[in-house]
């Protein structure tokens, strides 16, 4: 059943800059003679008073047309996906937006991407995830803020309520059972008994794994982006749903520690360290894999099709991380100079992960002495470097070769360790090398 509430207060919700865009997006719409509306988890997240940060729209009409008048207009990036018929537009000062043709889809096999073909608005509600999420608002003039709810997403919402649209929502569209508990412990709600039977028959079948890497990551991700995932991480385990990632993947107690240690160690590492750029959803899954074996890294690399970077980061959760977690945890006078070139490789995302399984055994003086010494390497050694270069060196009368590393890091050493001050000492330095090198030479 349809319900049109006015909701023009909602709209006044939205940042300024938002509003104004969507002001001239509803007026080129209207000049074209089409409806367009504000659809999805921005209306969700209206009535919720949560922030909102892009913008979905549906036109009745050519989607694509109107996203391109609004390109011109604001001279933005254009993004055309015919096959959706949905474009994506990039705004200066991070504004991102999607406008869509109103459509509905068809699936020729479960977990495949859909056709899709024109519809009505209902139509293309109803082809979406959850009640939740099959919500509108018209921005047409004389119309501006009504409220379209067909399927109950308001009542749902007030309940906390997750509820698929259709029986074979979670066939059609395996991500969604990620998605759902997502949803779920996001908003401390529950699913509605007849989405729990059917995501929990689709989690026992192999669609998951009909899923591509991307899409499949692209979820896992979206879940570890969540600001507390362990809820949702200990649903999917309740469902077995690891295997999916790697069928040899233990989720246990120990890990469930160092997750559940994640949250509180971020926001610390990001009130003192803000310039550090954590990658966080590469975090937690270095944390979920932290100890795993080697060929169970590389089949979870390999399944997700990580990026370079990301494998990269995620095979540090092997086990090198025990072996310095042991130097730092352990009772040995560490010098400035091993301190630095024990973590000088190693990514942010480890270092907090060192904090978190350092935290997940719980022995106070250890944990301490490993916090002291990871923070002290940011503060006070990473960002160290020599006054000499090699060019320096050069200059000096050292000959071109693997010497001039060997005495840029030894410099570097001395510089750590407090032998070496200024740029008179490093010269001091490099000339004592000079002379040793040509006494034994000679």
């Amino acid at each position: 059943m349809s319900r049109s509430i006015h909701a023009a207060n909602l709209l006044q919700l939205l940042p300024a800059r938002m509003a104004s865009v969507l002001h001239v997006v509803a007026r080129l719409a209207d000049a074209q003679g089409v409806k367009i509306f504000l659809v999805g988890g921005v209306v969700r997240d209206l009535l919720l008073h949560r922030p909102t940060f892009d913008l979905d729209l549906a036109v009745e009409g050519n989607g694509i047309a109107i996203a391109r008048r609004v390109s011109e207009r604001f001279r933005t990036s254009l993004t055309v996906y015919d096959r959706f018929a949905t474009a994506r537009l990039q705004f200066p000062g991070g504004l991102r937006m999607d406008i869509a043709t109103t459509r509905k889809e068809s699936y020729a096999l479960p977990a495949e991407l859909p056709c899709v073909e024109p519809a009505s608005l209902p139509e293309d509600l109803y082809r979406r995830d959850f009640t939740i999420n099959a919500l509108a608002i018209q921005l047409n003039a004389g119309h501006v803020g009504h409220l379209i709810d067909w399927y109950g997403g308001q009542r749902d919402l007030r309940d906390r309520t997750i509820r698929v649209l259709h029986e074979k929502s979670f066939e059609d569209d395996p991500t969604r059972i990620f998605r759902a508990i997502r949803f779920e412990q996001r908003f401390k709600g529950r699913l509605d008994a007849n989405t729990q039977r059917l995501l929990r028959n689709a989690a026992e079948t192999g669609l998951i794994d009909r899923l591509s890497g991307p899409r499949l990551c692209n979820e896992w991700f979206l879940l570890f982006g969540e600001q507390d995932p362990s809820r949702a991480l200990d649903r999917l385990a309740q469902l077995k749903l690891f295997r999916f990632l790697h069928p040899q993947l233990h989720y246990g107690v120990h890990t469930r520690r160092i997750i559940r240690s994640l949250p509180k160690l971020l926001a610390t590492w990001t009130s003192r360290f803000p310039t550090s750029h954590l990658d966080r959803s590469v975090l937690y899954l270095m944390a979920l894999l932290e100890g795993a074996s080697e060929s169970v890294l590389e089949g979870v690399i390999a399944r997700l099709m990580l990026s370079n970077e990301q494998a990269k980061k995620v095979r540090t959760s092997g086990r090198k991380p025990a072996r310095i977690l042991r130097v730092l945890g352990g009772a040995n006078t560490l010098r400035t100079s091993e301190l630095y070139h024990l973590l000088i490789e190693v990514p942010d995302e480890a270092l907090v992960l060192l904090l978190a399984k350092t935290a997940a055994t719980k022995q106070t003086m250890q944990i301490g002495r490993v916090q002291q010494r990871v923070f002290r390497f940011m503060t006070r050694l990473r960002t160290t470097k020599t006054a000499l270069r090699g060019a320096d060196l050069l200059q000096m009368g050292m000959e071109p070769g693997p010497q001039i590393k060997d005495c840029l890091t030894r410099l570097l050493d001395a510089r750590l360790d407090g032998t070496v001050k200024t740029r008179a000492h490093e010269r001091a330095f490099v000339q004592a090398r000079l002379t040793a090198l040509l006494n034994s030479s000679g």
